[in-house]
């Protein structure tokens, strides 16, 4: 009978144990749901090598920080503004100097610090200090005091401000990072609050960057559905300066998004899984260096803008031609202002150049960034420009960084911004590095300041067109085009990714859980 009952049982024994293996798996995959999944891998052509949302204006750099570090406040699809670390509501104090914020309880950084006033203070405290933020000229002035209840903030501006929330604290450079970040951390590899984090054992320089999930992360906008850490593992972003073996790996379904060329784009409609999204890349632009005396005259300047053929210039690349000093998807954008600037006539330009106080044969350097791109519209600008009788116009190449930092010798600018509201006229025509023309008068800046200390809505705007007509009526700048962006998507390594107003891909919703 012993023997009878002992066989039964370890007849019944395997079974048991098999479904017990079984229930623990499935409990498993119910508490781990990237089970099966893989990394989302994103493909650049070049690595920035910084990635301190303090310590650069990179724009690959803040494609991939803004995984890892949040701003205290980010704008929804309707232009709200919404919080993120900080609670929706703001206040402001009767002068609109001082704007009081009250952060979420519970947050933590990445290296497990908290998420409380004094560590929002310290991190303005340590932008201002390292003075390499393209929002520097915003908080140059400002101070930044944690309050007593320890959860609340205060900002004391230099003089009303009314959008200070949505222009700068809503900025991704404006993101909080830990009171433990190292100033000189050759990377930037900091710790912040955002749903992946970066791991430096996961960087091989110049050729990828992976980042891992905070499986922590409890706090994504309610633009998402998810509302806790992303499905996604690991975002890997993979640096190829090659363009064909870019376009080759998204082909193959080895890498998830790219940012087409022009020539790519054909090619990559054809896989029936590709999706495509289509961004606005700012303003370029074409500038004249005020310091030099022959562009003082504005004779001279409205030449040169009536020289210049925007139509041909967008046929070279994925444009669209920009009559208005600020991009369609900016704050403050007008395209009514258009009727203050100047279309392309080559007869009247050569009229108003042999009335201009100008030598016509005065060798030209026209400065552009180092760039592909950039020399196709320099060749064809020079062209242009020649054709109604000025130059020689030499084409000088230069890093895009040493053109932001350095002081260059130069007579027109070609270059571009991809700043998301007005405040650009007044960073790149004001006081402060970013003015690269050289523009001594405080008009445009004035303007601008004016339009922030106005709390009516309307008023604002007419401020914001004031200066954007003057840009237009003095020639200070020409804008030509706004390039488009076209980002593909390969549906056979991810699924449910949105697109943001601003054009960026958010993937808190997504997963790689795709059959392939």
């Amino acid at each position: 009978m012993k023997r009878r009952w002992l066989g039964a049982l370890s007849r019944l024994a395997l079974p048991a144990t098999l479904l017990w293996t079984l229930a623990a798996l499935l409990w498993f995959v119910a508490q781990v749901d990237d089970v099966g999944g893989r990394p989302l891998t994103v493909l650049w052509s070049a690595d920035p090598g910084m990635y301190d949302p303090q310590h650069t204006s990179n724009a690959v750099a803040a494609d991939v920080f803004r995984h890892v570090c949040e701003p205290l406040f980010y704008e929804d699809g309707q232009g709200i503004v919404r919080g993120l670390l900080a609670q929706d509501e703001w206040r402001v104090s009767e002068d609109g100097r001082g704007v009081t914020v009250m952060l979420r309880p519970g947050i933590t950084f990445h290296n497990g610090a908290p998420l409380d006033a004094a560590a929002v203070q310290r991190s303005f405290e340590r932008l201002q200090r390292l003075g390499a933020s393209p929002l520097l000229s915003d908080l140059r002035q400002v101070q930044v005091e944690a309050q007593p209840d320890g959860m609340s903030v205060q900002f004391i501006l230099p003089e009303a401000d009314y959008e200070f929330v949505r222009f700068v604290l809503s900025n991704p450079y404006a993101a909080i990072v830990s009171p433990q970040a190292a100033d000189e951390e050759a990377t930037g590899f900091v710790a912040c609050t955002g749903p992946y984090q970066f791991r430096r054992e996961l960087y091989r320089p110049n050729k990828a960057l992976a980042l891992s999930r905070n499986r922590a992360y409890r706090w994504p906008p309610a633009l998402f559905a998810n509302r806790s850490a992303p499905h996604i593992p690991e975002l890997r972003f993979v640096f190829e300066a090659e363009r064909a073996d870019r376009l080759a790996t998204l082909m193959a379904g080895e890498g998830c998004v790219l940012s087409l060329s022009q020539e790519d784009l054909d090619r990559a409609a054809t896989v029936p899984q590709m999706r495509l999204y289509t961004a606005s890349g700012g303003v370029t632009y074409l500038g004249f260096n005020f310091q030099k005396a022959r562009w003082q005259d504005l004779q001279a300047r409205q030449a040169v803008a009536m020289a210049l053929d925007k139509m041909a210039l967008a046929a070279t690349g994925p444009f669209a031609v920009l009559d208005t000093p600020l991009a369609p998807n900016a704050a403050g954008y007008d395209p009514a202002v258009a009727s203050a600037g100047y279309a392309f006539d080559p007869e009247q330009s050569r009229r108003l150049l042999s009335q201009a106080d100008l030598d016509q044969r005065q060798a030209i350097t026209l400065l552009i960034p180092e760039s592909t791109t950039y020399r196709t519209l320099a060749a064809l600008v020079q062209q242009q420009l020649e054709a109604v009788g000025l130059g020689p116009v030499q084409v000088r190449e230069t890093p895009r960084s040493r053109l932001l930092a350095e002081r260059q010798e130069f007579d027109l600018l070609l270059f571009d911004y991809a700043w998301a509201d007005y405040a650009a006229l007044s960073i790149f025509l004001g006081p402060g590095p970013r003015n690269l023309l050289n523009y001594a008068q405080g008009d445009i800046a004035g303007w601008i300041r004016q339009a922030r200390a106005t709390a009516d809505p309307t008023l604002r705007q007419q401020l914001v067109n004031q200066a954007q007509r003057a840009v237009l009526e003095q020639a200070i700048w020409q804008p030509l085009l706004t390039r488009r962006i076209i980002f593909a998507v390969n549906g056979a390594c991810v699924r449910g990714e949105q697109q943001s107003p601003y054009g960026e891909l958010l993937f808190h919703d997504a997963d790689t859980r795709v059959r392939r």
